[in-house]
């Protein structure tokens, strides 16, 4: 998964000129606090945002895209022509589904950090579509700048940790009141991020919603205590990303959770793998969620069709 080449050349120049020194600092420090439990949004220097932008962003995007091919596979007709954007940052959702969904044309951020805002229409300046570049940016705190209108889409990434424990449930139910077709909350893929996925799936099951991802039914999470619902995601670094993380590798993996939920219901698969699946000699091991709970199944060649179906899959597919 790779960034569109407008938006890298927007993060270039707004990235232009920082020693190494400093991006690979404040980027480890942004790692320390994605992967951990923040009380609040963090409020970002210079160096950090372009941290954010060369290190962060990219993980973003890649997730929320990854989910948006898995939407569209759910609902093959899916048409976006609204959003709704709450805790944007620079603007991330918004240029997925741009990217997406060409037919998008109106476009509602919200965001509490000036700085991000001012970034994000920065970003917006390089890209062609008329959506982004006239996308409306409000400032303000995500539960007192909901806007009263309908929208297509709503996505809410990487937010919720930044709320208090009450604010959670409210906003989500507030979310899906503005979604005509669709809500997508995604979190970091730790246990605490699963966890509040796991609450906020439960209350939007409970007003109506209909599931489309991750999970292959409606019915109450079997995840075990102890164990979390996460899909990772593979991403390609550039060289400069390497750079900030001191990296060797030429790719990360960002590990995230999620729930999708529609007004109308969709065909949902037989199941989704929860893990990598284990391939050995004759036969191939899986874990996966199903209707009927989690299941290990083990599948052998003499199975066909079946056991190629298991050789294709990888964590988080379905089969």
């Amino acid at each position: 998964m790779q960034l569109p080449p407008a938006l890298t050349q927007g993060i270039d120049e707004l990235t232009r000129g920082i020693a190494r020194a400093e991006l690979v600092r404040a980027s480890a420090e942004l790692t320390s606090k994605y992967r951990g439990e923040r009380t609040g949004r963090p409020k970002l220097d210079r160096i950090h945002q372009a941290a954010y932008l060369i290190s962060r962003l990219p993980a973003t995007y890649a997730v929320i895209s990854r989910v948006f091919m898995e939407l569209k596979k759910r609902i093959p007709a899916l048409r976006v022509e609204s959003m709704l954007d709450l805790g944007s940052g620079p603007g991330t959702a918004m240029f997925v589904v741009a990217e997406h969904f060409p037919e998008l044309n109106k476009v509602v951020l919200v965001e509490d950090v000036p700085e991000w805002i001012a970034i994000g229409k920065q970003l917006a300046e390089h890209l062609l579509r008329n959506a982004v570049r006239s996308a409306e940016w409000r400032q303000g705190s995500v539960t007192q700048q909901l806007s009263s209108s309908l929208f297509d889409v709503v996505t809410i990434s990487y937010l919720l940790n930044e709320l208090c424990s009450e604010d959670v449930i409210a906003l989500a139910v507030a979310a899906w009141k503005r979604a005509n077709k669709l809500l997508l909350i995604i979190e970091p893929g730790t246990p605490a991020g699963f966890e509040r996925i796991r609450q906020v799936r439960q209350k939007l099951i409970a007003e109506g919603g209909h599931i489309i991802a991750p999970c292959p039914h409606e019915g109450d999470c079997p995840m075990t205590a102890g164990d979390w619902c996460h899909i990772s995601e593979r991403l390609e670094r550039s060289s400069v990303h390497r750079k900030a993380k001191s990296a060797v590798l030429g790719f990360e993996d960002e590990k995230y959770s999620y729930v999708a939920v529609a007004r109308e219901p969709v065909s949902l698969p037989a199941a989704r793998v929860l893990r990598q699946p284990r391939q050995h000699s004759g036969h191939i091991q899986l874990e996966l969620c199903t209707p009927e709970g989690l299941k290990r199944e083990t599948i052998s060649k003499k199975q066909g069709t079946r056991y190629k179906e298991a050789r294709r899959a990888g964590w988080g597919d379905t089969i």
